[in-house]
């Protein structure tokens, strides 16, 4: 009675020790991937929060100027102890920022499109430059539809890529319009075009103009057979003698004149 007792309680024990292990197994796994993708998330859409979070290595080039702040002094709100002149003169430095901001946000909605889902559109971000990383931030009705562009670009069929470049384009020339930045094409930038292939008109006019450049190349034989034909005909060809003029003879039957002395 004892030993089915102990034996009893022993595979209770075990039961309750397997039960644990799994458990805090299960409870492992969730917590790693609740970290991995916590991480990814961070990696994604790192930048800094509209509370304002300072980066690791902040650049200093806009004086302290970054994200919403950085946006309303390009796009000419005054700010305290800045003239005009002095952010005039930040406007080069921050439109390869803004362009960079541009880019990620459609690299982002192009990796959401091929992965097969879409995730909320922030307006800020951490953007690296060659001096560190400034936060950058955008208006939510642009870098909505940037990044709705890059994955319609993923999920959309061939035929509606006219239509992405023309909303990219009207987005493009309204970012640059606000921030004051002088107007170049979002749409080549983000979807560049494919060189056209030569038509085969171009193809044979092209062919023709370098057979009409090229040398041509006479056989040597050819060549040298005139130049043999024409020392020929010289040999054979008696030289004109010029006509010298004839002496005149003395009459034989004539007398010699006596000389007078």
């Amino acid at each position: 009675m004892d030993v089915t007792h102990s034996l009893f309680t022993e595979h209770q024990v075990n039961t309750i020790l397997l039960l644990l292990i799994f458990a805090g197994l299960v409870g492992l796994l969730l917590v790693v991937f609740y970290m991995l993708d916590r991480v990814n998330e961070l990696h994604k859409h790192s930048g800094i929060t509209p509370t304002g979070h300072t980066p690791i290595k902040p650049d200093e080039s806009f004086g302290g100027l970054s994200g919403k702040p950085l946006w309303d002094a390009m796009a000419g709100v005054p700010m305290p102890g800045w003239s005009a002149g002095q952010l005039e003169a930040l406007k080069p430095r921050y439109e390869a920022v803004l362009q960079k901001h541009i880019e990620m946000l459609f690299e982002d909605g192009q990796l959401d499109g091929r992965e097969g889902y879409s995730m909320p559109v922030r307006c800020d971000r951490l953007i690296p430059t060659l001096r560190g990383e400034i936060g950058s931030w955008i208006p939510h009705e642009y870098a909505s539809v940037i990044y709705r562009s890059g994955h319609n670009l993923s999920t959309k069929p061939e035929e509606e890529r006219a239509e992405i470049r023309e909303r990219i384009e009207q987005t493009g020339a309204a970012v640059f319009a606000a921030t004051g930045l002088p107007p170049h094409s979002l749409a080549n930038l983000l979807m560049p075009l494919p060189p056209a292939p030569a038509s085969e008109a171009e193809n044979a006019e092209d062919t023709a103009a370098l057979s009409l450049a090229a040398p041509i190349e006479v056989p040597l034989a050819q060549e040298a057979e005139p130049i043999a034909l024409d020392l020929s005909a010289a040999e054979d060809k008696p030289a004109e003698a010029t006509p010298a003029a004839a002496p005149v003879a003395a009459p034989a039957n004539t007398p010699a004149q006596p000389v007078n002395t």
